[in-house]
């Protein structure tokens, strides 16, 4: 298949937290060894799905000392409403073209740049090696990098330099944020359980959606947060409404772009999930507003934030799941400060807090050889070569921790892209970044 043809089909291969990310890995095994490259799969069963991570090196690579890692995750996040993709008659998983762009779910972030490098690659897979290539496909990095965890735990590879993909623009990132997630638990009184499940009358009860702009959970202020409607809807009611049913967003790393209450306007009660989520959320408003003073001018944004971004109803009443990104230079100290708060103020409130997730930053040197050697390549094809940073958080937090010196490049936008309806590429960055993986293969592999 030609490399567009051959985009297309992963795209529309389902590979969201739903589903995980089997069948796209499968079908990538059997096209590498067609290739002639040797593959193997790492499978491990998560959240109740099957995953793989997906190895493949050149034939003459037999347990090498030291290769190059490159790098891709090959699950995306969720769609969120179908309705919104305009682009690709509401399918995601629709590869659509228009001009220089190529519209579906995954193919900034970011499995299209699973295909650069296969193709870059292949065609160096009958060479003699200093440090062979290894290019591997992740699992469940929207939900935890757990591919990268699991492929460093098990010592599948032997590398000291990583090669991320991510969008970047096709710069050369040599930083990301560190990433925590905490969830919030907003019980119900025994009196609201008793009224949710008796047999309410439907004329009493009343229903309201509220819409926002989805974004990338590192850019919270370039979208409409859905659930933050939500809960000032709720703030408005008179004090102690009977809430429900209360929902919003499909994934924590997503700034939602939909939310919906169910309330019973004739009941009130003392000490609500409803006031309870009121004052949760100016707690963490509060706590926003204080990351203002903690500033780093490297990133953008150049502070830490928040998004408040998945709400749910459980028997047990509201979970409220929140996203933080931060910034490397707050000490650990410092976040041990702020969750030791968040602790302390949903104790006093009667709610259960803990923290799910904590990814650290990661930081390679501007003088490794790894950086120094892509921004040389970055010139010889007249690309960006002032190294960034990223908001988000990237499996190179991963990668540093085992000591591997690590960078993030790949095709297309972030920013106001990636975990939003009608997410694109650019198929002239597809084409820039081949010519970037060939030329890395002769610099650090050859």
């Amino acid at each position: 298949m030609e490399f567009i043809d051959l985009c297309k089909k992963i795209i529309s291969i389902e590979s969201t937290p739903s589903t995980g990310n089997a069948e796209v890995a499968l079908f990538c095994a059997t096209l590498f060894r067609n290739a002639g490259l040797d593959v193997t799969l790492q499978e491990r069963t998560f959240r109740n799905q099957r995953n793989y991570n997906i190895l493949a090196r050149p034939p003459s690579s037999k347990s090498p000392k030291e290769e190059v890692l490159f790098q891709t995750h090959l699950d995306t996040v969720d769609p969120g409403p179908l309705g919104t993709w305009t682009k690709t008659d509401s399918n995601p998983f629709k590869a659509t073209i228009e001009g220089d762009k190529i519209y579906g779910l995954g193919t900034a972030d970011v499995k299209l740049d699973f295909l650069c490098k296969f193709f870059s690659l292949l065609r160096f897979k009958d060479q003699k090696f200093k440090k062979p290539f290894v290019l591997v496909g992740t699992y469940a990095e929207e939900v935890g990098m757990h591919g990268a965890q699991f492929l460093m735990e098990s010592k599948a590879v032997s590398a000291k330099m990583a090669i991320v993909g991510e969008p970047s623009e096709l710069q050369i990132v040599y930083a990301n944020n560190g990433y925590m997630i905490v969830e919030f638990k907003i019980l119900f009184s025994d009196e609201e359980k008793a009224h949710n499940t008796s047999n309410l009358d439907m004329v009493r009860t009343q229903e309201k959606m509220f819409h926002g702009k989805a974004v990338h959970s590192s850019t919270p202020h370039l979208g409409d947060n859905a659930i933050l409607k939500l809960v000032n809807y709720v703030a408005k009611l008179p004090r102690g409404t009977a809430i429900l049913k209360a929902s919003g967003g499909s994934s924590v790393n997503t700034v939602p772009a939909d939310a919906e209450i169910e309330i019973d306007g004739t009941k009130v009660f003392n000490n609500s999930v409803g006031e309870k989520l009121v004052e949760l959320i100016k707690e963490l408003q509060k706590l926003e507003r204080e990351f203002l003073s903690f500033e780093n001018k490297q990133f953008s944004p150049g502070f830490p934030t928040l998004n408040p971004g998945a709400l749910e109803t459980t028997e047990a009443g509201l979970k409220l799941t929140v996203s933080f990104r931060i910034t490397p230079d707050i000490e650990p100290k410092q976040i041990g400060e702020w969750m030791a708060r968040l602790e302390k103020f949903s104790a006093k409130h009667n709610i259960e807090c803990a923290r799910s997730r904590l990814s650290p930053p990661a930081l390679t040197s501007l003088k490794s050889d790894l950086v120094i050697g892509a921004l040389e390549i970055s010139k010889s094809l007249n690309l960006s070569v002032k190294p960034i940073t990223k908001a988000s958080c990237t499996e190179c937090s991963i990668y540093n921790q085992y000591g591997l010196d690590s960078i993030v490049l790949g095709p297309g936008m972030s920013i106001g892209n990636s975990h939003t309806a009608n997410e694109y590429n650019f198929i002239s960055h597809l084409e820039k970044a081949q010519l970037f993986y060939t030329e890395a293969v002769k610099r650090f592999c050859l």
